[in-house]
């Protein structure tokens, strides 16, 4: 597993009611459940951190 997604695995075991944003180079990321979240409020694609865990991102670019 990516140390970004133990990150967020961890975060969620302390506070599972939290969406966690993680800053990766020029991306903003979403992981798994919160991903999913933020995928159908803002309708943002779903793609694959690896094969068994889903992200979305925002480029940084585009929050400027």
């Amino acid at each position: 597993m990516s140390k970004l997604y133990e990150k967020y695995k961890s975060l969620k075991e302390n506070d599972n009611s939290k969406l966690y944003l993680f800053k990766s180079g020029i991306f903003y990321i979403f992981l798994e459940e919160d991903a999913k979240k933020m995928s159908n409020f803002f309708n943002l694609k779903l793609s694959k951190l690896n094969e068994t865990v889903v992200k979305c991102r925002l480029s940084s670019a585009k929050l400027r």
